[in-house]
């Protein structure tokens, strides 16, 4: 014969909409990195999938760049110039908008930091538009990801589109209302004045 079980003690109620509101933040990051390209994995792996040595396009000019300020988990001074940084942009793997990826100089390995900037919609009309935007930063040295999610909480506005054909470059600046919670823990960074230069390339088909 089977003893009935009393069911769990339900958690109170404020401690379980903190629970459902921290699943939520989460699952929503955790959808934006993986919309991105990215991935959660060990230290390296993502940076191996957001951008690769053989298409670094900032190498092949010198008026890319990133700058900003970082505060929170996180503080620092970004100011990546030219040839120096790494930069890949194009289409958001499935899914609709844009996506820009800028990562440290190549020799500091140590401790590189990725930012993956996904804009919101297509191509056509982004110059001198504002769009929704998501901000993910990769901090390579532990491995954590710092997201904006699916919420309404950055944007971009584009300054300059340029285009040669097939590669654009891409000017402007970013905005958050909130910071960015990490996927891995508590912490979270909050960004100051980013503005960016990068470069899209798009196939032919």
């Amino acid at each position: 014969m089977t003893t009935p079980t009393e069911p769990p003690h339900p958690l109170p109620r404020p401690a379980q909409l903190a629970i459902d509101c921290l699943a939520a933040l989460a699952l929503g990051a955790v959808a934006v990195v993986t919309a991105n390209g990215l991935g959660t994995g060990p230290k390296g792996a993502a940076m191996k999938s957001a951008i690769g040595d053989s298409t670094d396009l900032c190498r092949a000019v010198d008026d890319g760049f990133l700058s900003g300020r970082l505060y929170g988990a996180i503080d620092r001074t970004v100011e990546w110039r030219g040839t120096d940084m790494k930069c890949e942009g194009g289409a958001r793997p499935g899914d609709d908008g844009l996506r820009l990826v800028f990562a440290a100089p190549g020799n500091v390995k140590a401790d590189r930091l990725v930012f993956v900037i996904g804009i919101s919609g297509s191509i056509d009309d982004l110059a001198e538009s504002e769009r929704a935007a998501n901000v993910t930063i990769i901090d390579e040295k532990t491995g954590r990801f710092f997201s904006s999610g699916r919420q309404d909480r950055c944007w971009t506005t584009v300054t300059s589109v340029d285009d040669d054909g097939r590669r654009y470059t891409i000017g402007g600046e970013v905005y958050c209302s909130g910071s960015l919670p990490s996927l891995n823990d508590g912490s979270s960074v909050s960004l100051s004045d980013l503005r960016y230069s990068g470069r899209l390339t798009f196939d032919e088909s």
